[in-house]
């Protein structure tokens, strides 16, 4: 039995000899594929990330404007609800035009009022231009009378004293010329300019238009199309002109904002084709174009005077990576009803026309868009 037992031992020992170089060669050849898998998708990553490069820091933008009224007034009337989609021009609120009525139908008034002094200031003016008429024909007159009166004189028909009354005669009607002639232009200046192009007539025009203007602004009206929210207006309420009183988006001008990494930035250029997956909408990828790349951004080193210069902490060869946006524009007809400022989003953007890498893109980023229904 002994001697079984040893041999057993002896058989069982080369045996296990021989197995562990092949098992010692099996883990060695995981390790190996490990590693190469380990480097392969750390080599692809590194080229990727210049040639289609990918990030989850995007927001949707668009521009937000408070909706204020020019005229103060009363709320009349409110015809639309919070986040209500409207179209460019609809009335959004009515204020009370009764005031601006008034000063419309006090402005037309002005105006008329205006026209009749015109009138009067016009027949003034002709009387003048008769007056200075008759003063010339006076003065003819009395230069003809004078001429005899003066020949005469040198003949000695007459005394020199009625010489020197004609003379009189004729400085008095020339006289009475400059007055008619002076009285003429005063009421030319008074009339100024004939039809519209009078002053008093312009004027009254000018105040007339602003009426008109201040009650057409008694209607609000959307700037653009988009959607109203943040508001909460009740009829009776005191609107005051330049005041907010309500928030709208406009959904005419709407693009996304993507942050990338510097060293991502490289081969960006505007015109590269970009794969948008939006949060709000899983599953559905929509087609862009770099329209855009900023040129810096804000990092925190705005020295002032009176304060000392900051130090930057961030150093190393793993020090934090700085982000810079892209804007990005698609078409809004592939987003109708998908879009909210401020919603978040994956990007990617193909800079090139590598073929594999673009494939592998395109296969990601609506992989990730799915993925959006569990996030």
């Amino acid at each position: 039995m002994t001697e079984k037992t040893e041999a057993t031992k002896k058989e069982n020992e080369a045996e296990y000899v021989s197995e562990a170089p092949k098992k010692i060669n099996k883990v060695r050849k995981i390790t190996n594929y490990l590693l190469i898998t380990v480097s392969v998708l750390l080599l692809f990553s590194i080229i990727s990330d210049r040639v289609i490069p990918l990030t989850d820091n995007a927001r949707v933008k668009g521009y937000v404007v408070p909706i204020k009224p020019e005229v103060s007034g009363q709320v009349f009337d409110i015809l639309v609800q919070p986040n209500q989609l409207v179209k460019q021009g609809d009335v959004l609120v009515k204020l009370n035009p009764a005031d601006y009525q008034i000063a419309v139908k006090q402005a037309e008034q002005s105006l008329e009022i205006a026209g009749q002094n015109v009138g009067a200031q016009t027949a003034a003016i002709a009387s003048s231009q008769a007056r200075l008429t008759s003063a010339n024909v006076e003065l003819e007159n009395v230069k003809l009378q004078s001429a005899r009166i003066l020949e005469m004189a040198e003949r000695g028909v007459v005394s020199q004293s009625d010489a020197d009354q004609a003379r009189a005669t004729i400085a008095t009607a020339r006289a009475s010329v400059t007055n008619a002639q002076a009285d003429l232009e005063k009421s030319k200046s008074q009339l100024g300019a004939d039809g519209e192009d009078n002053s008093q007539i312009k004027a009254a025009l000018l105040a007339l238009e602003q009426a008109q203007i201040n009650l057409a602004r008694t209607e609000i009206k959307a700037p653009t199309a988009g959607g109203v929210s943040n508001f909460s207006l009740s009829e009776g309420f005191y609107a005051s002109a330049g005041q907010p009183i309500m928030t709208f988006v406009s959904t005419e001008s709407i693009w996304i904002e993507a942050y990338f990494r510097e060293n991502s930035l490289g081969n960006i250029k505007v015109g590269d084709e970009v794969d948008i997956a939006l949060d709000f909408a899983p599953g559905k990828v929509i087609k862009g174009t770099v329209s855009s790349v900023d040129w810096g951004v804000d990092w925190g080193q705005n020295n002032q005077a009176g304060k000392l210069a900051q130090a930057n902490n961030q150093t190393g060869w793993l020090r934090q990576t700085q982000m810079l946006p892209i804007a990005i524009e698609f078409d809004h007809s592939q987003t109708t009803g998908l879009l909210r400022i401020g919603g978040q989003a994956d990007v990617i953007v193909y800079s090139g026309n590598n073929i594999v890498f673009n494939t592998i893109g395109k296969l990601w980023i609506r992989f990730v868009s799915l993925m959006s229904y569990v996030r």
